[in-house]
């Protein structure tokens, strides 16, 4: 399907040759004919809204890089266009998962096929993530530890922590449960 977006996304990249954010391209085409059919339910409405930019976007990039060797680079924060030949410097399109997203962005029957429920749980499932990256680094932050240490490295420091700091040494009591709380969310029991 030919997105009606394009153009008007198009003219804006241009406006914007430093990038433009998703929010401020949907902010600049809230009146958009393509967006007449997009019903009133809030979290539907901005799900329908996001999918349209971002297949507008894939379309773009896949026609840009084709035909005029610009690559569109489209990241959460900024999308802007770059040289063919400066795209290394940016991102790439990989077959992982930029390419998951352009081909789920690419096939028109994710939008119609998705209903409210659907979206009330991607973002459900989006807001467990996000918790569990916050718990993820405060737990990491108690231990002491880099936002990369691996399983060993935690297991390690949970040791020599606990060794310090157990009631049964003369160790605080609260300290403790926080050492094991952070290593309960690190490594979680099987």
């Amino acid at each position: 399907m030919k997105n009606p977006l394009i153009p008007d996304i198009l003219s804006l990249l241009q406006q914007h040759p430093e990038g433009i954010t998703e929010y401020l391209i949907i902010k600049s085409l809230e009146e958009h004919t393509g967006f007449e059919h997009i019903g009133d339910d809030d979290q539907l409405a901005i799900f329908q809204k996001h999918f349209m930019v971002m297949n507008a976007l894939h379309q773009l990039q896949k026609q840009l890089l084709e035909e005029e060797q610009l690559f569109l680079d489209i990241s959460p924060l900024k999308i802007h266009l770059v040289t063919a030949s400066h795209q290394s410097n940016s991102r790439e399109i990989t077959e992982s998962d930029d390419a998951k997203l352009s081909e789920y962005y690419l096939d028109w029957s994710n939008f119609e096929n998705t209903s409210k429920d659907d979206v009330e749980k991607l973002l459900e499932s989006f807001w467990k993530l996000y918790i569990n990256a916050d718990n993820r680094l405060a737990a990491l932050a108690i231990l002491e530890l880099e936002e990369n240490s691996c399983g060993e490295t935690i297991n390690r420091r949970y040791r020599e922590l606990a060794a310090i700091h157990h009631p049964d040494k003369g160790g605080d009591p609260g300290t403790f449960i926080s050492i094991r709380q952070a290593y309960e969310t690190l490594i979680p029991s099987k």
